[in-house]
């Protein structure tokens, strides 16, 4: 091995050595293949180490229930890792840009949940998603996103209606993902969804017929621009403005009292506690009575079936959309009555009484073996302010020709509801009051759209049926309206 003697800092790759000594010849082969590193989705993002992050505020903490949090470690999915992931802003020794989100992983399972998170942001291929910069494979594992960004959590509170609307339809029909996924990109003035942050909202409405909406924070931020967006984005389609209006009725003030003065919602003027208008009503069945139909007439229809024998009926105010109804008209009645937004309209009140009826029917083998039986029921106000229901029992199925009094008897059919056959109770009614702005706010919408407010042209395009003015009681509180109208009902007391 003389051929290596006395050799210093030798480096050899591939080769061939002959060493020649005397009459032997010795032949090394030596061959050292470099071992190239693999290249790994890693890679395409920069390693940070820890201290070259310098945290700034912390933004949000989700802790996986312990040991002793029984009660919400019942609750956990099991799909959740045990995991504490912190959520801070923080700035990034020799980066030049403002700021960074970084979000740290510690517990039994940090590693899994960091890959996790890691696969699902990796992958991101348009700017509506967190943007992966660099990560942290310690014992501390990190993941760094570019930009300062800011949940949607810090802001709920300070959005208008058209804002929560916004958003909400941005995160659960555009890209369904919840609230607290939704972040603001202040420098790009963008909305992008991202981790799962803080989430106190409750608002749940949004807009079924938007399938495209812009990502922007100034929609979001901006009240008047919002609503420019959307009256101005969107051509007329019933179910978009009709949402519109659904998300505007969940600003009222709703309490319960009792008022069984009509089985049809009707609104309370401020001055004298007189009634107005009056909207249109329903009944709901079960038990014994099935299949409702509600007539032309406004009468609602059931068929009479072979179940147990008992009657169950209560008013269905709210099945006829009472309270989008009347907000999408209101503006138009009060133009009749001669009333301006300017009168505080917000003193009106929407009342939507209750009434059940319950109670049995005899059985009746001649009844079962007859042809269908229809029953038919409304109600009429009489003047000592308590509803009694009308009804009748038929075969034909428009009620033209009344089975008689004597045959009911026959059939087991009761004749008069709310007395010895059945019973009839009145529970609390609920109440609702809009702030004025509401009213403003939806004046202004019809506008926006098309309409002429002063009209219930708006109304009748949503398919809402329209309230009928009582005039008559209106001028008794020495009011004059606009506009000559007959009394379209009796007045109560």
């Amino acid at each position: 091995m003389s051929f290596f003697q006395d050799a210093c800092g030798v480096s050899i790759g591939q080769g061939t050595f002959n060493a020649v000594t005397g009459n032997q010849i010795n032949h090394f082969y030596k061959e050292m293949a470099q071992q190239k590193k693999e290249h790994t989705i890693y890679d395409e993002f920069y390693r940070i180490k820890l201290g070259a992050v310098h945290r700034i505020r912390d933004i949000h903490c989700e802790n996986y229930p312990r040991q002793w949090d029984v009660g919400i470690r019942e609750q956990w999915e099991e799909r959740r890792f045990r995991v504490d992931r912190t959520i801070c802003a923080a700035k990034i020794r020799g980066e030049q840009a403002s700021g960074f989100t970084v979000v740290s992983y510690s517990g039994p399972e940090k590693d899994e949940a960091w890959k996790e998170d890691f696969q699902r942001f990796s992958k991101a291929t348009n700017t509506t998603k967190m943007q992966l910069f660099g990560i942290n494979r310690s014992s501390v594992p990190l993941l760094i996103f570019h930009g300062e960004l800011l949940p949607l959590d810090h802001f709920w509170h300070s959005l208008g209606w058209f804002g929560r609307g916004y958003a909400r339809t941005l995160a659960s029909r555009i890209w369904k993902c919840n609230d607290s996924e939704m972040w603001i990109d202040p420098e790009q003035g963008t909305i992008i969804r991202g981790m799962e942050g803080p989430d106190r909202s409750r608002f749940q409405l949004s807009f079924a017929a938007v399938e495209t909406l812009a990502s922007s924070a100034e929609l979001l931020l901006d009240e008047d621009v919002c609503f420019r967006y959307l009256s101005r984005r969107f051509p007329l389609v019933k179910e978009f403005d009709r949402d519109i209006i659904d998300m505007l009725h969940y600003t009222s003030e709703i309490v319960e009292e009792k008022s069984p003065i009509l089985n049809q919602p009707y609104i309370l003027s401020s001055k004298g506690d007189s009634i107005i208008a009056v909207g249109n009503s329903s009944w709901i069945g079960g038990g014994c009575i099935a299949d409702r139909v509600i007539m032309p007439d406004g009468r609602t229809r059931f068929t009479l079936t072979d179940k147990p024998s008992v009657l169950v009926l209560c008013s269905d105010t709210f099945g006829a959309h009472a309270e989008c109804a009347w907000l999408s008209q209101a503006s138009g009645i009060f133009n009749r009555l001669g009333i301006s937004l300017n009168d505080h309209p917000s003193s009106h009140k929407l009342i939507l009484p209750s009434i059940w009826l319950g109670g049995s029917i005899k059985d009746s083998l001649q009844r079962s073996e007859g042809p269908p039986i229809y029953f038919f029921l409304h109600s009429l106000p009489v003047e000592d302010g308590s509803v009694v229901p009308t009804h009748n029992w038929s075969y034909d199925e428009d009620g033209e020709t009344p089975i008689p009094h004597h045959l009911c008897k026959y059939l087991g059919l009761p004749t008069e509801l709310g007395q010895t056959q059945t019973r009839l109770e009145y529970p609390p009614s609920k109440t609702y009051r809009w702030p004025s702005k509401m009213y403003e706010t939806i004046h202004k919408w019809q506008t926006a759209r098309g309409f002429d407010p002063t009209t219930t042209d708006f109304a009748q395009y949503l398919g809402y049926s329209i309230y009928e003015v009582q005039l008559a009681r209106f001028e008794e509180l020495g009011a004059g309206p606009s506009e000559s109208v007959e009394c379209c009902g009796k007045s109560m007391q």
